[in-house]
């Protein structure tokens, strides 16, 4: 059965041509800027290998910014507790657990953060009275729990945007507000020194945020969103406390999945051109993570951006309809 209740039709030509402009100058302005700006040099503190493992070292001389971390850590506690607030409001409205367990989970994705950040060049500066944990002999402070779990609030959006039921094309928007909203917020961050960028990171644009793990966080945070709301049925009462195991791991996978081409080039001493290229690799590769999603989790054809499934698709009904859009 046919579940689309607007045009088949897919994105119009112009529609494809006005993309495909886009892209070749987004690229093109990327090359440029980066060509333009004076890249990590070695030796510098922001690029100096281990001799042993010759990889970046992190720059421990980074100055820990006392007042910046609290201000950090009490703002984005706050965006959580907005999270948990709507997450109580659902089991009040609903009687569902989901969007609560959905908030919270955000918090473990502290967790794998550190990986993520040994292999992508990222380091948290800490003091002994701000210390939360450390793996891989990786100190972190507690700001990075605030912040992570702040992502909660972002994940209960996403879930109440798919319950709506919109046009693919608006899930495809708010991805890319997500996108642009997370360059203006780390930004901000990275001025208050808070955590720093170091090796030979690709595609930094503006100030300091290298635009490669823009699709890391944001698509990572979409999977584990769309798979609460695909499996929604099953994932009732205390089957929903596996959203604390699911969104870390969903992270992880979507690292997994599209970081590698920067990895390497954060981790070696490349010409300005590879480093570039590896970087854009890795944002092509999230775009083409995020439809899969669309696609195989959500079962909506990427690319027909005014599909609106006549109802919500329950996981019985999700393999049918992908099947149907295929016809």
């Amino acid at each position: 059965m046919d579940r689309d209740q607007s045009a088949p039709d897919g994105i119009t030509p112009r529609g494809k041509w006005v993309i495909a402009a886009t892209v070749v100058i987004a690229i093109a302005a990327a090359l440029v800027i980066t060509a333009l700006r004076q890249g990590p040099v070695l030796g510098s503190a922001d690029f100096t290998m281990d001799p042993e493992f010759k990889i970046p070292a992190p720059p421990h001389s980074t100055p820990y910014m006392s007042m910046n971390n609290i201000i950090a850590t009490v703002c984005m506690t706050a965006v959580g507790l907005i999270g948990v607030g709507l997450g109580i409001r659902e089991i009040r409205k609903t009687g569902s657990l989901l969007p609560l367990m959905l908030a919270l989970s955000g918090a473990m994705i502290c967790i794998p953060e550190v990986f993520y950040d040994v292999i992508g060049a990222v380091y948290f500066p800490w003091s002994e009275s701000n210390l939360a944990y450390t793996i891989l002999g990786r100190e972190m402070p507690w700001w990075i729990v605030a912040g992570w779990f702040g992502y909660g609030a972002f994940m209960i959006f996403i879930y109440k945007v798919l319950e709506s039921n919109p046009r693919t094309k608006t899930i495809w928007l708010m991805w890319a507000g997500a996108a642009a909203s997370s360059v203006v917020f780390e930004e901000i961050l990275l001025s208050m020194g808070v955590y720093h960028y170091y090796g030979n990171q690709p595609l930094i644009i503006i100030s300091q945020l290298p635009w490669w793990w823009i699709p890391c966080n944001s698509v990572g945070v979409f999977l584990a969103a769309a798979i609460a709301y695909r499996y929604r049925e099953r994932m009732r009462g205390w089957r929903s406390i596996s959203m604390l195991v699911i969104t870390p791991l969903s992270v992880t996978a979507v690292y997994g999945f599209i970081a590698m081409p920067s990895w390497i080039a954060v981790n070696g001493d490349y010409p300005w051109l590879p480093t570039q290229l590896l970087g854009m690799v890795t944002i092509a590769l999230g775009v083409a993570v995020f439809a899969f999603i669309l696609d195989a989790v959500l079962g909506r054809h990427p690319s027909r951006p005014n599909y609106i499934p006549a109802n919500s698709l329950s996981p019985q009904e999700h393999s049918q309809a992908a099947t149907d859009q295929l016809r």
